[in-house]
């Protein structure tokens, strides 16, 4: 579960400036949820192209709110904020171009709703991203809807066997740097219970993923490719 404090008996979820390290320099300061840094650093780290493969890192270490990785060799390394509706960069794509069928994606994102924050701890104010795996679910809550998706792939990683089908959902906006984030690990597709934004539709139909937001007055609607 997320770390949370309470305020006058309510419940209340943390969110942290994090800062992420690479071969002892800050490479990003973002803000999440101050669980899982380890799949956050990790999946940051790839996400971003610093690593290929988890064989390149040393070390993970984390300490407050700090997440040093050291790797294996040196890497030429830049410092940036992540915003919270930020565009993306391209890093690499390694999506399918794989074509689900619209039925099941609209089941798989009912069962999903069951598995968000509303439905674990409708107290915390947290948005719910997860990858359906093979039938199977992988499932991170955070305060930041850019935040999950970062630890979703370094939970992917860590997870240590690839799915032949990948396909994520979430409940915030989809934005483009969560599709080109996703697209590092070869997601097909990318289901929001949220209405678009621009940045994510143009970088998904570019890309080849599919894409299915849930429009206000018009339900799940596919909007890529």
């Amino acid at each position: 579960m997320p770390s949370y404090k309470i305020v006058k008996g309510v419940k209340i979820a943390e969110d942290a400036l994090v800062r992420i390290w690479i071969n002892n320099k800050i490479v990003a300061e973002l803000v999440s949820n101050p669980e899982l840094l380890e799949e956050l650093g990790i999946g940051y780290a790839y996400s971003e192209g610093y690593i290929n493969t988890l064989g390149e890192i040393k070390e993970v270490a984390t300490a407050g709110h700090d997440v040093k990785i050291k790797l294996v060799g040196d890497v030429a390394t830049r410092a940036k904020k992540v915003e919270e509706c930020g565009i993306g960069e391209f890093v690499k794509n390694k999506s399918p171009r794989r074509i689900y069928d619209y039925k099941q994606l609209t089941t798989l994102a009912t069962e999903f709703a069951k598995l968000t924050i509303w439905n674990v701890d409708p107290h915390l104010a947290m948005h719910t991203s997860a990858l359906y795996l093979d039938e199977e679910w992988a499932v991170i809550h955070d305060t930041s809807r850019h935040s999950s998706v970062i630890k979703l792939i370094g939970m992917y990683l860590k997870r240590g066997k690839e799915a032949e089908s990948k396909i994520a959902f979430t409940t915030g906006r989809v934005s483009s740097d969560m599709v080109y984030r996703l697209a590092t690990i070869g997601v097909g597709a990318v289901v929001s219970l949220r209405g678009p934004l621009y940045s994510g539709v143009e970088a998904a139909c570019k890309l080849g993923i599919q894409l299915v937001t849930n429009i206000r007055n018009k339900g799940f609607t596919e909007l890529c490719p």
